[in-house]
This record gives C-alpha cells, structure tokens and sequence, in this order.
C-alpha cells in the first residue's frame, strides 16, 4: 500500500474547496485561492477529462493537471493507494510519485507545488491534481522549434545533454519529446523535463535498449519534421559514441524501430524492465 505520510509532510498546506482536497508546499495567496477555486468549479461543471492548465495565481505562477480515473477498480485502488497486479500504480499516482522522486534527486524540472483529489459521493476518488511551477518565462520544445527553425541541432543536442543529466540521477523519462521539454525565452539557462507520468526511478539491466527507444522516439514525436532522419542519426552516433556500456548491437534495433512505428505507453514500460520492444 502507498503511504502519503512523507508526501503530505512535504506538503503540509491543506486546501479544501466542495469536494476537493489539495496538499500545498505553502499558503496560496488570494490569487491563487481563487484560481484554484475557479478550477474545481469548472472541473465539477464539466465531463471530465485530461486537463492541462496554467493558473493566474500571483508572485508564484502556477501549473495544474488533473487526470480523471475513468473505472471503479481505479478508483479504489487511488483512494487506498494500492498498486495493480504488475506492482504499479495507476497512471495519477504514478506520475505524483516519479515526479517527487525526481525533484528529490535534483533533477532540472519545475516544482512540484502539490497535489490533491476530487472524491465522489461514496468517497472514492474520481480524479487526481498535480500542481507545479509555471514555466511562465519558457516556452515548450515544439514552441520553440517553430521560433528558432534554423537551431535544430542546437535543440537536439541540448534534449541530449537533458537526457543525459536525468540517466545521471537514474531518471529515466519514457516520454522524452520536444513537448516535455521546456527552454526559457531569454537566457541561457538549462533545459528542464516535465512530464513525469511514464518514468522510473531506478536503473534499468537494458540501458542499451531503453536509450535507443527513448532517441528514436524523440525523433519519431516531433524532430522528424525539423531534420533529415540521416542528420539525426549521425548526431545520434556521436552522441552515442561518448557513453560508457552502449551495445550497438542492442541498441540499433530498437532505436530503428522506434523512430518509425508507434510505441505505446505500456509498452515503453516494456523496453525498460525487459529490453523487449512491442509495437502496434
């Protein structure tokens, strides 16, 4: 079973609105209050579905998603903080739980600010907030590519230098793309992931493989449009070249299929805990 206790410790500001419950690093200003508030009205006059939204909050910019849980099983499981039979939990709490461990470990992000749930009548849980920083001076990677068409390769490189830095503190990101990476407009400052729902904390026994679906699915996303798959892949062999332990005879087969069949977010699970790539 999950325990919150360490989560909400981290987390000691409770924010209660009709029947939501938020746990905040700190005291939400009055602008923030009403922001939120106006969030969770919209969320209960509405079908729910993915949101992703900034929040006019004051000096502290802020940033939620909400994830509803669309089956009763999900439901309990996320109000009792148990796992599914594989030993993972369902996607929200997954994503509250790689994205703590990441910024625990230092990893170039925005804050994680807090989190919360809306419950139904029966006291089950029907959807999950993440609250973080907003990056409200950067721009995304699929932004910023259509602004600076001609530093393709500058991008590149730096999303490799990004990935590289997460593989340090033993982060592996499952959805590396241009959209989960987040470049500031006016300085010279590092790049920073978002995005932490298909992670895991940990070393993987298949690092040739998952590093060869994590850059061919970054090129398969979004940079395909911006480079000659030929340029990416010698920009690729260099980079690959400079990193102790990669199998070449691993990593091309996989690395060859995910820049050009669709992988999907259970499978990428897959590449890391078994070295297996299941397209389709």
């Amino acid at each position: 079973m999950l325990s919150c206790k360490t989560l909400q410790n981290d987390y000691p500001i409770t924010f209660n609105f009709s029947n939501t419950t938020l746990h905040l690093s700190e005291q939400p200003c009055i602008e923030a209050r009403q922001a939120l508030e106006q969030l969770i009205e919209k969320r209960s006059a509405r079908k729910l579905t993915r949101a992703s939204a900034p929040l006019a909050s004051g000096d502290t910019p802020l940033f939620a998603k909400v994830q509803p849980l669309d089956t009763l099983k999900a439901k309990v499981r996320v109000t009792f903080g148990k796992p599914q039979r594989n030993g993972r939990f369902d996607w929200p709490l997954e994503e509250l739980i790689n994205t703590h461990e990441a910024q625990r470990r230092g990893v170039r992000m925005p804050p994680l600010q807090g989190f919360g749930y809306t419950k139904d009548l029966l006291g089950l849980t029907q959807e999950y907030f993440i609250i973080t920083r907003l990056l409200d001076d950067h721009l995304d990677g699929v932004q910023w590519l259509k602004r600076n068409p001609g530093n393709v390769e500058a991008f590149i490189l730096d999303a490799f230098d990004l990935l590289h830095s997460l593989a340090q503190k033993n982060i592996t990101h499952m959805d590396f793309w241009a959209g989960n990476i987040m470049i500031p407009e006016s300085s010279q400052s590092p790049l920073k992931a978002i995005d932490f729902e298909n992670c895991f904390s940990g070393q993987t026994p298949h690092q040739s493989e998952t590093l060869g679906f994590q850059l061919g699915f970054f090129y398969r996303r979004e940079i395909y449009k911006h480079i000659t798959e030929a340029d990416y892949d010698r920009l690729v062999e260099t980079y690959t070249g400079q990193l102790p332990g990669i199998s070449k005879k691993k990593f091309n087969p996989v690395y060859v299929a995910s820049k050009h069949e669709y992988v999907g977010r259970k499978q990428r699970r897959e590449v890391f805990l078994s070295g297996l790539l299941i397209t389709g």
